[in-house]
């Protein structure tokens, strides 16, 4: 007769690995141990229903839903407010910030996480500078450092004659040239962070109009139940994810961005 225990290793990535083991009378099988899901701590800041912020740290999985979220900004982005540029890192929930769609809005919660060198996973660890005007005269006016999954919103007569659409959110890497915008992967920890506002729009960062985050449209039919509730779980300021409501600009792929560059 057999029991099982978990057993938490870590990774260099900074993720946690729980292995289930089999316990019998004579130790510990290792030949049937089960992998399971790497994690990730988790930092968030949120507005109370009282307008208060809160604050918390969780492990959930380390898997392309949750870090999305937390991974759009490098620590040293000046994102800018009703007071001026402030770094990612000194904004707090309950401030305002400018938008490109025009009304300022308030940051309703703020992800974090850490990004470690080494480990798996390398393709989270992909970091997008985007060299001073890079995408035209001040866009950006100066070097930026963008997360794995940021997403910049693009508009001009070519998207709009080539996909019907006035403006979209296209992913920073899609961008990469080795030039202009370069590939960067860290040799040391990186502070990565998210934004989320009351409603969705477009962060004024040095010039680009960066993505605030949102889960997408729909994620509710897409992710199974359990995993759902796990995700929710880290907007506590939300009932559910429908509050996040709609989404400023459609998403294109990668794939549809070198098919409009090309």
């Amino acid at each position: 007769m057999s029991t099982y225990s978990r057993g938490v290793t870590a990774d260099p990535n900074g993720r946690r690995r729980e292995t289930a083991l089999a316990v019998s009378s004579h130790g510990i099988s290792r030949s049937g141990a089960k992998s399971m899901p790497l994690t990730r701590r988790y930092e968030t800041l949120w507005l109370n229903a009282a307008g208060q912020v809160e604050s918390s740290t969780r492990l959930a999985p380390a898997t392309p839903l949750f870090e999305e979220a937390f991974s759009g900004l490098a620590r040293g982005a000046l994102v800018q407010t009703d007071s001026g540029p402030v770094a990612v890192e000194d904004l707090l929930p309950g401030m305002h910030v400018e938008t490109a769609e025009g009304p300022m809005q308030k940051i309703a919660w703020i992800g974090t996480m850490v990004l470690f060198p080494g480990g798996e996973g390398a393709e989270t660890l992909v970091l997008t500078r985007l060299t001073a005007d890079a995408m035209g005269l001040g866009k950006p006016a100066q070097d930026l450092l963008l997360g794995p999954r940021a997403r910049v919103c693009l508009s001009g007569e070519r998207l709009e004659r080539r996909t019907k659409l006035t403006s979209a959110y296209v992913p920073a890497r899609a961008f990469i040239d080795g030039v202009n915008v370069i590939e960067v992967r860290p040799a040391a920890p990186v502070h990565m962070f998210h934004i989320a506002l009351e409603g969705q729009g477009s962060l004024k960062i040095g010039g680009l109009e960066v993505e605030s985050y949102h889960p997408g449209e729909g994620i509710e039919q897409m992710v199974e139940p359990r995993m759902l509730s796990l995700f929710a779980g880290l907007f506590p300021h939300l009932t559910d994810l429908r509050g996040f409501g709609q989404q400023a600009h459609p998403r294109l792929t990668r794939f549809e961005v070198d098919q409009l560059l090309g």
